[in-house]
């Protein structure tokens, strides 16, 4: 995690309500990549798998950067999404949960809301290709 020293205080509401989690590989990399890319002034990385922790299959990530300013949010999404893909658009895991923010964004409010229950699958299963 990546907090300065403004972002003590705000900090807490993410802190407040992570289980303990494992923080495997997937999870260390996944921090690395949004650390050195979009130089947050808060990241929190979530591992909300819902089988064994070590599947490290779904994740949330909080990411408070001055690099989302005067981006709207499916931009911002975008940003995050394109710094963890790999090289064929796809993501090396089942789910991503973003919230992207602006540091003047996160001081106004820090509320996160709770992540819906996973239904299974890759999503794919309805459509023909």
């Amino acid at each position: 995690m990546i907090v300065s020293q403004q972002s003590k205080r705000v900090g807490r509401a993410i802190l407040s309500r992570r289980k303990m989690s494992f923080d495997g590989p997937r999870e260390k990399w996944i921090k690395e990549r949004l650390s050195s890319t979009l130089r947050p002034y808060y990241l929190e990385v979530v591992n909300e798998s819902h089988g064994k922790k070590q599947d490290e299959s779904h994740f949330f990530t909080c990411v408070v950067s001055d690099q989302f300013a005067s981006k709207n949010l499916l931009q911002r999404h975008r940003m995050v999404h394109s710094v963890l893909t790999e090289e064929n658009g796809v993501l090396p895991f089942h789910a991503l949960r973003i919230m992207a923010k602006t540091p003047n964004e996160w001081e106004e409010s820090d509320y996160v809301p709770t992540a819906p229950s996973c239904q299974g699958g890759d999503g794919r299963k309805d459509f023909p290709f």
